[in-house]
């Protein structure tokens, strides 16, 4: 019987719980004549994962980066370690994935049945809602210039009605939380571009599809991923924005204005919801693509995180958006001291509109704090401090009319200057083609 050698690469930093979860997954994995070796690439965690994988895990191979290169970084990492092995196929896994007993088989058996097949992603479902897909692959989406997951947030679905009676699934991108594929690819195409994180398995999956390769996708390999409505941080979107901009630059010039385009509506609402720091991290991304700027994000935040500590005060009377809990699974203690007020709304709709109206002189409420994401407008207007918690801290916003007039001013000049740059950068990639 032909034993067939995969190599498992998991990248991490200061994860080392979740890895060790994944690694006790692996060793449940149906394998039935697989040969897997893990090797984990750590980017110089300060959690100890090293000594302690290599204590409780030495059949795991420990591969230290010494500084943090995020994603893109540590699996280029591994793949640069790993073509000089003797593998048939390498495992690339995200560190906070579960495993289904079956997810490797279906891959292996796909790239050994389908020779066309260079790279095979998993079925994701959502770890915080197991019986719902987060996707089974992607596709470029271009009407919104950007990619659509295929059965992204849908209920469980059997792999015979996904399938139809195909082998496989054909997608343009899968992610690379569970991703298989030839180790032959790397010689042919490379690593990872340096986008430190995000979108760095789509524009290698682009890039294998450009050399010939079908991407593909097999639903009967199941695996369990953090959703991205649990762990999205407002600075993710600078890496979000910048690397698509280089992922279009390179295979689809033609969607970067578009994409532009479509941005507006979207900052110009956070501009105008009091949110202009978010704005900034958008822009931020835009310009350094335009400056060529890749890897890890440069400078510091455009904007200061409070703690709670830093922003109650005794005896305040203090708003909470009730849906705040909902929106970051991973903060679930408001910690507020005994002296301190929780100031609720009024459930009737009349006494509402009445506590609105008086709020225009004098505010009910000392301290807001609301979603991030998905802030209720009308409290805004009620506190005199408006905090938005973004899953990591707070960042207060100015409200008042004249700012809000001058962020709007602001953001609409930073876009008009972009627009113009990316038209060049536009023509010049035309060009070249």
């Amino acid at each position: 019987m032909q034993i067939i050698k995969v190599a498992a690469i998991i990248v991490t930093w200061n994860k080392l719980k979740d890895v060790c979860l994944l690694i006790e997954d692996t060793n449940k994995l149906d394998l039935n004549g697989i040969c897997l070796d893990i090797f984990v690439v750590d980017n110089a965690s300060s959690d100890g994962t090293q000594a302690y994988l290599e204590e409780h895990y030495p059949q795991v191979k420990v591969l230290q980066t010494g500084e943090n290169i995020g994603g893109s970084g540590g699996f280029s990492h591994g793949m640069k370690f790993l073509i000089q092995l003797n593998y048939d196929y390498i495992w690339l896994l995200d560190n906070d994935v579960r495993l289904d007993t079956q997810a490797l088989l279906a891959l292996v058996e796909t790239l050994q049945n389908y020779s066309e097949v260079g790279l095979v992603g998993s079925q994701i479902r959502k770890l915080e809602q197991p019986e719902i897909i987060q996707e089974i692959g992607s596709y470029i989406h271009e009407q919104k210039a950007h990619l659509k997951t295929y059965l992204g947030n849908s209920p469980i679905v059997s792999t015979e009605d996904i399938l139809a009676e195909k082998p496989y699934l054909s997608v343009d991108i899968c992610a690379a939380a569970s991703l298989l594929f030839r180790r032959e690819i790397i010689q042919q195409i490379g690593v990872f571009e340096n986008y430190f994180l995000h979108f760095d398995d789509v524009e290698w999956c682009l890039r294998a599809k450009q050399a010939g390769w079908v991407v593909a996708a097999h639903p009967a390999s199941i695996v369990w991923h953090r959703s991205p409505d649990f762990k999205h941080r407002p600075w993710i979107s600078y890496y979000d924005e910048r690397n698509l901009c280089y992922c279009w630059q390179k295979h689809k010039p033609e969607l970067l204005l578009k994409r532009l385009r479509l941005l507006l509506a979207k900052l110009i609402y956070y501009s105008l919801t009091g949110r202009f720091f978010w704005t900034e991290i958008y822009l931020q991304g835009l310009e350094d693509f335009l400056k060529g700027v890749k890897g890890k994000m440069p400078s510091l935040l455009p904007y200061r995180e409070y703690s709670l500590a830093e922003i109650i005060t005794p005896d305040a009377n203090i708003l909470v958006q009730s849906s705040i809990y909902q929106d970051i699974c991973q903060f679930t203690d408001l910690q507020i001291d005994e002296k301190t007020t929780l100031w609720y709304l009024p459930k009737n709709l009349l006494y509402r509109v009445y506590i609105w109206v008086i709020s225009w002189f004098l505010k009910p409420v000392d301290l807001a704090i609301l979603s991030c994401y998905r802030p209720e407008i009308y409290q805004f207007h009620l506190a005199k401090k408006v905090y938005c918690f973004t899953g990591a801290g707070y960042v207060q916003v100015n409200l008042s009319l004249m700012n809000v007039l001058l962020n709007s001013l602001q953001l609409f000049y930073r876009l008009l200057n972009i627009y113009w740059q990316m038209s060049i950068v536009v023509s010049n990639s035309a060009g070249a083609r």
